[in-house]
């Protein structure tokens, strides 16, 4: 018996980190529970403890599995893996997830084993290859294996209280909710993200939808679920509707992130399905010029604002998501920002800065978008800022020429001046997230 520890990282940039569920982990923990013979799997949980990572107690196993999903938790589990070939020197250390896709050569010397793409054959082939002493230092994905062919996570690996909470929909009555995925992927090509993997949209069945939200009514009692897909609404028309019917046919409310274009016959039937809070990926309020730079598949600061007020006729409240720092953004845009805001009156907004994150195509090009210097140093790679106090600098690892492709740029301090005075401005009316 081979005894498996899925090791969830502190999420040290989240102000909250048992708030939401490690939903990727506890994934991967199921189907190496339920598709790997003879293991024996838990989470190794290391959010929210009261004493720092480098004291918290491991317990000891024979695998420790690492789904690394953004590079700001890499330096943390690197040093994790550290210490744990001291502790247990005989333990086998195997990692998969974006961060690994995009540094598979260091990955491959940090881990025994590191595993690129979605990776559920290769996760087989590499326990395999422990068992019969063949284990690669490498394994590479050669086809796309679809979301729904698999089960979905399990949530037994948690105690109760971190796999549901009030916190989800606290202003909703703060019914008991809890997160969910009903597909991986993304079919958009946003010049600042890596998450679109696999490069395409996959969903779960409606029938398998269904079922999940089932299986949190009856052993948690969820009455909400937040919806943490890259695009929560599917595109398709024809597509989304069993999706949201299936959805619906639960009973839950829900929540979730979605592209800022659909049509009304989509937005009435999330409405309908208990859809109360939809976040927008906007990004930009300053100019058409930011978006088309960024990529975004809604490339018009006037289209945006009309699909904001379509969710609002329907009753779903909004969640602006903005960045600010990106390739293109004049001297003007706080305050461009602001009467964006005011215009469309959204109910939150998340205020994040420009982070190249290591696999993005501003990552990978930074001279053609006028980047001078991107930090190595990836704990400085997370992009949420300033949100509860002035204090909180964990992000903008990287300054522009001072003259690029688009013209003067900004200055690191004029971008953090630019992302307090906001986040001061939405603080002051209730409208911080």
């Amino acid at each position: 018996m081979l005894h498996v520890g899925v090791v969830v990282p502190s999420w040290h940039y989240w102000f909250n980190p048992v708030k939401l569920q490690p939903l990727w982990e506890l994934y991967y923990a199921t189907f190496i529970d339920e598709h790997v013979p003879g293991t024996d799997v838990c989470l190794v949980d290391m959010r929210g403890q009261d004493v720092p990572v480098s004291k918290q107690p491991i317990p000891e196993k024979d695998v420790y599995f690492y789904w690394i999903m953004k590079s700001a938790d890499s330096v943390e589990i690197y040093e994790t893996v550290k210490r744990i070939r001291v502790m247990y020197p005989k333990a086998v250390h195997i990692a998969g997830g974006t961060h690994v896709d995009h540094h598979l050569t260091e990955c491959s010397e940090i881990f025994d084993a590191a595993i690129s793409g979605t990776a559920e054959a290769q996760i087989i082939q590499a326990f395999a290859g422990l068992q019969s002493g063949e284990l690669l230092s490498v394994y590479r994905q050669d086809a796309l294996q679809p979301f729904c062919e698999f089960g979905h996570a399990r949530r037994d690996f948690l105690p109760t209280e971190r796999v549901v909470n009030n916190l989800h929909f606290q202003e909703y009555g703060g019914v008991a909710g809890t997160g969910v995925y009903f597909s991986r992927g993304c079919g958009f090509k946003c010049s600042f993200c890596v998450y679109n993997n696999p490069p395409k949209f996959e969903y779960r069945t409606p029938e398998q939808i269904t079922a999940e939200i089932e299986y949190l009514k009856e052993n948690y009692g969820v009455r909400g679920v937040n919806l943490r897909d890259e695009v929560c609404i599917p595109v398709n028309p024809k597509l989304s509707r069993g999706y949201l019917e299936a959805i619906g046919k639960a009973g839950v409310i829900w929540r979730g992130q979605t592209v800022p274009f659909g049509t009304e016959e989509m937005v009435k039937l999330a409405a309908e399905a208990g859809c109360k809070e939809l976040a927008l990926g906007i990004e930009s309020a300053d100019s058409d010029l930011v978006l088309e730079i960024s990529n975004k598949p809604s490339k018009s600061i006037e289209n945006n604002k009309k699909y904001i007020e379509l969710l609002k006729s329907y009753g779903i409240r909004v969640k602006v998501c903005m960045i600010l720092g990106l390739p293109g953004e004049s001297r003007h845009v706080l305050e461009r920002t602001v009467k964006f805001l005011e215009e469309v009156e959204p109910a939150y907004v998340a205020v994040s800065g420009f982070d190249p994150v290591p696999g993005s195509p501003f990552y990978m090009n930074p001279e053609k978008y006028g980047i001078k210097r991107i930090d190595h140093n990836l704990e400085k790679h997370a992009h949420l800022l300033y949100r509860h106090g002035e204090d909180e600098d964990v992000g903008l690892p990287f300054e522009y020429e001072k003259e690029g492709p688009w013209g003067t740029t900004l200055s690191r301090n004029e971008i953090i001046d630019n992302i307090k005075s906001l986040q001061s401005w939405l603080r002051d009316r209730s409208m911080a997230y």
